[in-house]
């Protein structure tokens, strides 16, 4: 853009504008002139001028990228995610329009609700041929388990979604639906809050209808679905968990509402209840807000395979113990085959004319409509006829003869599996392009919730936009950005906030035993992860700065690389003294110790799954802790093998160090001192005393190690060299050393003062303060401080005729021995729930558990 354009005047922002031929523009009529409802934002965002629009709009994507907004599912690795992108120009609608907008909506929702409760009950659309038997028992998501599922005032659909696109004659169509978990409520959610940031002004200045009031009446039918405790219930949001691409949305979503993130691995079927497991017991579980398909919600009665379900969940449904929103089932009523009978359907099950119609579909498996979508296939989309997942529909138009007729064969061949739909001419809506405010395509995605007298409409919803139309035909989920969606309205504003005035008075309480497991199990690895990152982060550091001093041999290297060599970072004979050990070999080495993720125990492999593991916990955590934990994902994703260079090294482990510190501080001042925060420090303990006396090994074991070189690398890689310098200056001797490092409980790097907090943490796990006897890991614990209380610095430093510290050795080995007994006690009393035990040592924290 050049540097006239951008000074150019405001009032030319949208002078330009020019909306195709042939199509319904929402912003204007012909050539700039703004719609009614249009007129006034265009002139509040025209007055901020283009410099300052586009300033407010680089903020906000960075905001996105800095709190970790993201929109696709993760890489198989769990590290990389696409950001959210949000256009900087809302979308705007007037009162008069979403007010009939939202009665054909809502009536279509009771629809599709009518079209499930029959086709789980007494089928009467079957029995009276309104729908052909093969379109239900045909269907690949039907399972026999579904039949009198449900008491007869089952709410069937808690919420649901209808996906619009507008004609040129203005009129709306809905291209879709979705009815099991629909995807874009908290994504729309964080469009308005980025947006009414972006343009404060501009928001205020403006009758916009809020967002609070659905997401409350979407609490309060939730509350209603509960079969008992109905004033409070306890909601659970179940989700897949981070492989699934909602996963942030889902965390985000739990957030706001105030409900437990669960996983299928949290919950279980106990006394014919749904129950939470957590560190104090089973919790039973009212409501189920559920984010999973619907055929991996039981994997006894309907699919075996699911790592994501509930054994037995179906029966406790059946008993009416819990309620699931949506039912389980409901993703039937978004198959694309529906639609051609849904007039039907609603004059039949409702006696009403169907409000909202769909765009023209006709089902294959019937003869006279095959024939009409091959014969018009450059007009249609071909979809499959039972949506089960998001494989993209094939555009007639863009197809070549020989693949026009291979579409006809398989059409053909399976006919009942494909619909043909026409393809709508969308609408376009103003998006700030590089080149100014262009018409890019919308698609506009609605929502409703359940109420006593029908359903509520949200007072906007999710705009998807792209320049190229066919993309927004795929999915919903397609375009290349989103927009918020304003409808302005004729009353005064309604301000429903989300904080519900309580009517009986609520006494203080301190957090309990209320976790789940499997939160239990992320924050004790992620302790462990995020300290092993910086431990291996110092080690080389302190490497780094003696290869780059004058004497690249000196004394010091030679201890460092042997915890590399330990740790299986490194090749062995790089670690040994005696052998033809090339400078060049170690630099060589380096960069894999330290940036490649699959080498077992690098540093890139310690930060990847610090990451991941944070994911998990994204709920549980603040957002200033996130944000220390994606800098430091940030730096390593843009980090390059291959051969090394001190300057970018360098300055990769000090943003590390920074990064890890700071996350370190937010655990320490942030955390409230909940049994999240007592695991995760307690992860953070047992890493690091086993990190001290697998170095202190490494350093001392079968090695004199006492020159002042040695001694002031081992200090530096444990963060204790500023102590001991203040207390002996330059005098360096083992017996101190070992005394700061294993028996000085002043300082917070040393063994003992790890063990004496990791004892405290075990005195105050629950149920600890009823038992009599101590635990197996208390007496662990209290038999390691005691060793370290005895040892004698002296004795220990001290080298027998065979030039080893033996009693040195000895105590280490108790140690090793000991910690990864403690961890195994610990996972068998309280993590048993997340899954088999993983390894202590293990490096990878991935899906899978690693065992012994």
């Amino acid at each position: 853009m050049s540097q006239t354009q951008t000074q150019a005047s405001p009032q030319k922002l949208f002078a330009n504008y020019a909306p195709p031929a042939g199509v319904y523009d929402e912003a204007v009529v012909g050539v700039g002139q703004p719609r009614p409802e249009w007129k006034a934002a265009i002139a509040h965002i025209e007055s901020m001028g283009e410099a300052d629009l586009r300033k407010r709009w680089q903020q906000a994507q960075s905001h996105i990228q800095r709190d970790g907004i993201t929109f696709n599912p993760h890489d198989k690795d769990g590290l990389v995610s696409r950001p959210w992108t949000l256009d900087a120009i809302p979308m705007v609608l007037s009162d008069v329009e979403w007010t009939a907008l939202t009665e054909r909506l809502s009536q279509r929702a009771r629809v599709l609700e009518a079209l499930l409760a029959d086709l789980f009950g007494e089928q009467v659309l079957l029995k009276e041929k309104i729908l052909p038997p093969s379109l239900l028992f045909g269907h690949p998501g039907w399972y026999p388990a579904y039949q009198n599922l449900y008491n007869a005032d089952q709410r069937y659909l808690t919420y649901c979604v209808t996906d619009l696109a507008r004609a040129p004659d203005g009129v709306w169509w809905a291209t879709g639906d979705r009815t099991r978990s629909p995807f874009g409520l908290g994504y729309l959610l964080e469009n308005r809050v980025i947006t009414s940031r972006m343009l404060s002004n501009v928001f205020r200045q403006l009758p916009v209808q809020r967002l609070a009031g659905f997401y409350a009446t979407l609490k309060d039918q939730l509350r209603q679905l509960a079969p008992r405790f109905k004033d409070n219930p306890r909601i659970v949001m179940w989700t897949k968990g981070p492989q699934s691409k909602s996963y942030f949305e889902d965390s985000y979503l739990a957030r706001y509402l105030g409900y437990t993130l669960a996983e299928g691995d949290d919950l279980a079927v106990r006394d014919n209840r749904v129950q939470l497991l957590t560190l104090g017991g089973l919790l039973p579980v009212e409501v189920l807000l559920r984010r999973l398909d619907d055929d991996d919600c039981d994997s006894v009665e309907l699919n075996p395979n699911s790592t994501s379900g509930i054994s037995s969940m179906l029966d406790v449904v059946r008993m009416g113990r819990v309620a699931v929103a949506n039912a389980m089932g409901s993703r039937l009523a978004e198959s694309p085959v529906f639609l051609p009978f849904l007039p039907a359907i609603a004059k039949r099950l409702l006696g009403e004319e169907l409000q909202m119609p769909s765009v023209a579909t006709w089902w294959c498996a019937e003869a006279k409509a095959r024939s009409y979508v091959i014969d018009n296939l450059p007009r249609m989309q071909i979809r499959a006829a039972f949506r089960m997942t998001d494989d993209p529909p094939i555009v007639g138009h863009s197809l070549s003869e020989k693949q026009r007729q291979d579409v006809i064969a398989k059409i053909n061949a399976n006919p009942q599996h494909y619909v043909g739909q026409e393809t709508v001419a969308r609408s376009t809506t103003p998006v700030l392009t590089d080149d100014g405010v262009a018409p890019w395509y919308v698609g506009l995605r609605t929502y409703v919730v359940a109420r006593k007298d029908g359903y509520q409409a949200l007072p906007g919803g999710l705009a998807r936009v792209s320049a190229d139309s066919d993309s927004l035909n795929f999915t919903m989920t397609a375009g290349e950005r989103s927009q918020d969606v304003w409808v302005l309205s004729d009353k005064e504003v309604d301000t429903t906030s989300l904080l519900e005035p309580s009517t009986t008075q609520v006494e203080p309480r301190r957090s309990g035993a209320e976790l789940p497991s499997r939160v239990a199990d992320n924050f004790f690895w992620l302790g462990r992860h995020a300290e092993r990152a910086e431990q291996t982060a110092r080690l080389l550091q302190t490497l780094f700065d003696s290869l780059e001093s004058e004497d690249t041999n000196g004394p010091e290297n030679t201890p460092l690389l042997r915890v590399l060599a330990s740790q299986r970072q490194i090749d062995p004979v790089l670690a040994d003294p005696s052998g033809d050990v090339a400078f060049s070999d170690v630099m060589q080495a380096l960069p894999e110790a330290m940036l490649d993720g699959k080498r077992s125990m690098s540093l890139r492999s310690s930060v990847n799954n610090a990451v991941r593991t944070t994911r998990r916990v994204r709920d549980r955590i603040s957002i200033d802790m996130w944000r220390a934990v994606d800098r430091l994902n940030s730096e390593f994703l843009h980090a390059s093998r291959g051969e090394i260079r001190f300057v970018d090294e360098s300055e990769l482990l000090e943003n590390t160090l920074a990064s890890l510190s700071s996350f370190a501080g937010l655990v320490d001042e942030g955390m409230t001192r909940t049994l999240g925060w007592r695991f995760l420090d307690l992860g953070r303990r047992i890493e690091r005393s086993w990190q001290t006396a697998s170095m202190l090994k490494s350093f001392f074991g079968d090695h004199r190690s006492d020159d002042a070189e040695t001694l002031e690398a081992l200090l530096t890689v444990t963060g204790s060299l500023m102590t001991y310098r203040s207390r002996y200056l330059s005098t360096f001797q083992i017996p101190v050393v070992l005394d700061l490092l294993i028996t000085d409980t002043s300082n917070p790097r040393s063994i003992i003062y790890q063990l004496n907090r990791i004892n405290e943490h075990l005195e105050a796990m629950p149920g600890n303060d009823t038992r009599a006897l101590p635990t197996t890991e208390q007496k662990l614990g209290m038999s390691m401080a005691n060793s370290v209380r005895l040892a004698d610095v002296y004795e220990i430093s001290q080298m027998d005729r065979a030039n080893s510290r033996t009693a040195l050795k000895k105590l280490l080995k108790r140690l090793d021995e000991q910690l990864p007994k403690l961890s195994d006690a610990l996972s068998g009393r309280f993590l048993i729930h997340a899954g088999l035990p993983r390894h202590f040592g293990s490096s990878e924290e991935s899906y899978g558990r690693h065992i012994q």
